[in-house]
C-alpha cells in the first residue's frame, strides 16, 4: 500500500479525479460519498463517470442533503445517469451527514481518497482542503484494503432508515417538504455568506486576515453550461453608483492587470467609434504565478457565479452578466457600479483578439473619456466584500 497526502489548493483533488477517469484501464466500481454536491462539479465529471460505467464499472454515489448542501438540480441530473444514487439524511438536526470518500477500484489495484473535500467546486478545486490518498495493489494489499474499508462500509454500501434510493418520487417529496434548495439559491447563498456591517453602524476593526489568490476550477464547455446551468432573465441594472463613496480602499487579491491603450480609455479619433470598455485580454498576466492565463476562458470562469443570459442583439454565442465592482481612479472613489461583462467565445477566432469585455456603461463613459486614462494601469482585485466582490483601481503607470 502506498499512502500520500494532498493539500489543496496546491494540489486540486478534481484534477486527480479527472486523471483517474481518463485511464484506459477499466474500473470494476467507482464510489463517491459526499456531504455536499454541486451541479457544475458533477457536470465536469459526468463524461468520465459515464464512460467508466459504459466500460463495465458499477458507479454509485451517496449524497447528503443537510444544510442545503445539495440542490434539487443535482439530484435531477444524477437521476438521468442510470447509476446507483442514494440520499443519506437523518431528520435530527444535530446529526449532519458529513463524510467525503472517493473510491476507484480495479481488479488489480484500487485508489481511495479520505479527506475534507466535498463534491463541489470549492471542495475539489479552490477550498483549503486536506486528503489522504491510498493506493492498493492486489493481491498483496487485499487484507489491508479490507481492514481499512471495514469501518466505512455503511457509507460505501448504504442501507437502513437514514438512506433512500434516488428516484423521481423522492425528489418530489423532498422538494414539497422544502428540504431541497435550487442551484440558483445555493449559489446565491455562497455569494452572500459574508455580510458587511451596516454603513451607518460603527466602523469595524481592520480585518486581521489578508486575501490570497486561489486557482479557478476548469470552465464547463458552453454547450453544457447552456443545457444544464440555471439561467434566468437579467434586469439590466442602472450603472449609477450604488454605494456611498469615500470609504477606505478595499483589500483584495490581484486577479488581472493591464496597461490601458487609447481604445480602452475611449480616446479615439473624431468620427471613430470606441469599443466602449476594457478588453479583457491575456496581458501576460499569470494566475497562478508561472502560468499565463487563458483569456478565452479565464474571465468567464472568474465571473461564473453570476447570472448569465444571451446578450440581446449579440452574436449567437454571445452572453452577458452584470457584476458589482467598486472603482477608484487616481485616488478618486467613484463608488460601486454594476459593470456589464460580455463574453463571446467566437471573438478569439484563433487570433490575438479578445473574447470578454468589461463595458464602462453609458453613464460612466464620459467620466472615462474626460479622465484621459491612456497608458494608465488598470488593476482588478477580488475582494471578500459581498456588496462589491471585485474592485477596480486605475493608477498612473
Amino acid at each position: 500500500m502506498i499512502t500520500t497526502t494532498l493539500s489543496q489548493p496546491e494540489s486540486q483533488l478534481g484534477t486527480e479525479f479527472t486523471a483517474l477517469l481518463a485511464s484506459d484501464r477499466p474500473y470494476t466500481r467507482i464510489i463517491f460519498v459526499s456531504a455536499f454536491t454541486a451541479l457544475r462539479t458533477i457536470l465536469r465529471l459526468r463524461e468520465g463517470m459515464l464512460a467508466a460505467a459504459d466500460a463495465g464499472a458499477a458507479v454509485r454515489l451517496t449524497l447528503g442533503i443537510d444544510l442545503g448542501g445539495t440542490s434539487r438540480d443535482v439530484l435531477e441530473e444524477l437521476s438521468r445517469w442510470g447509476c446507483e444514487v442514494f440520499v443519506y439524511h437523518n431528520p435530527i438536526p444535530r446529526a449532519t451527514f458529513h463524510p467525503k470518500i472517493y473510491l476507484f477500484e480495479r481488479e488489480s489495484d484500487s485508489t481511495l481518497f479520505l479527506g475534507s473535500n466535498n463534491l463541489t467546486d470549492g471542495g475539489l478545486y479552490t477550498n483549503y482542503e486536506a486528503a489522504t490518498r491510498y493506493v492498493f495493489n492486489f493481491p498483496a494489499d487485499t487484507n489491508e484494503y479490507e481492514r481499512l474499508l471495514g469501518p466505512i462500509r455503511s457509507f460505501l454500501d448504504p442501507a437502513g432508515p437514514t438512506v433512500c434510493r434516488l428516484d423521481a418520487q423522492l425528489i418530489e417529496t423532498l422538494s414539497t417538504r422544502g428540504t431541497l434548495t435550487t442551484e440558483i439559491e445555493a449559489r446565491r447563498s455562497r455569494r452572500d455568506r459574508i455580510r458587511q456591517p451596516p454603513a451607518d453602524g460603527p466602523a469595524p476593526p481592520p480585518n486581521p486576515f489578508s486575501p490570497v489568490a486561489v486557482p479557478l476550477p476548469p470552465l464547463l464547455p458552453r454547450d453544457i453550461r447552456d443545457a444544464f446551468s440555471p439561467r434566468r432573465p437579467i434586469e439590466t441594472p442602472q450603472d449609477e453608483a450604488v454605494a456611498p463613496i469615500g470609504l477606505p480602499r478595499p483589500e483584495g487579491v490581484l486577479v488581472w492587470r493591464k496597461v490601458l491603450p487609447r481604445t480602452d480609455a475611449l480616446r479615439v479619433r473624431p468620427g471613430s467609434h470606441h469599443v466602449g470598455g476594457v478588453r479583457l485580454t491575456q496581458a501576460r498576466f499569470e494566475n497562478p504565478p508561472g502560468h499565463r492565463i487563458d483569456q478565452t476562458t479565464y474571465f468567464r470562469g472568474l465571473f461564473d457565479d453570476y447570472d448569465w443570459e444571451p446578450e440581446p442583439g449579440g452574436h449567437a454565442d454571445q452572453e452577458h452578466t452584470f457584476v458589482p465592482m467598486r472603482i477608484i481612479i487616481r485616488g478618486h472613489d467613484h463608488g460601486i457600479r454594476n459593470f456589464e461583462i460580455s463574453h463571446k467565445p467566437s471573438g478569439e477566432a484563433g487570433q490575438d483578439n479578445y473574447t470578454t469585455i468589461l463595458r464602462w456603461g453609458r453613464n460612466f463613459n464620459n467620466v472615462i473619456e474626460q479622465a484621459n486614462l491612456t497608458n494608465t494601469v488598470f488593476s482588478l482585485y477580488e475582494t471578500p466584500h459581498s456588496d462589491a466582490p471585485f474592485f477596480i483601481e486605475i493608477t498612473n503607470a
